[in-house]
């Protein structure tokens, strides 16, 4: 997370002055500049995939269990909590139908 913020700021400020005032080391950002995902961030990105393809499916009203409900029966088995830490990591949120009021 920190690594992330200096790379979004680099061209603002001096990497090695960021890398002070957070209490990181400068090489252990440019370390991780040169790493290659894990097998686990790959996958998460492959599930921010079909998350946003059955989010937008339903015409952005699915929630988590409903999209876990939609990748199971695709036959992915993801953990609920799982698809709630990345939809709101990702921004991906529900919207909510309007109710139905009667007025006379």
């Amino acid at each position: 997370m920190t690594f992330a913020f200096i790379e979004r700021h680099r061209e603002e400020f001096c990497v090695r002055r960021m890398c002070k005032m957070l209490k990181v080391s400068s090489s252990g950002y440019y370390a991780w500049l040169a790493h290659e995902p894990s097998q686990r961030e790959q996958e998460n990105a492959n599930l921010v995939i079909d998350i946003r393809e059955a989010y937008e499916n339903s015409r952005q009203t699915y929630g988590s269990p409903r999209i876990q409900a939609e990748l199971q029966a695709q036959g992915k088995q993801v953990n609920r909590k799982r698809i709630v830490r990345l939809m709101r990591l990702h921004g991906i949120q529900a919207k909510r139908k309007q109710g139905y009021k009667r007025t006379t």
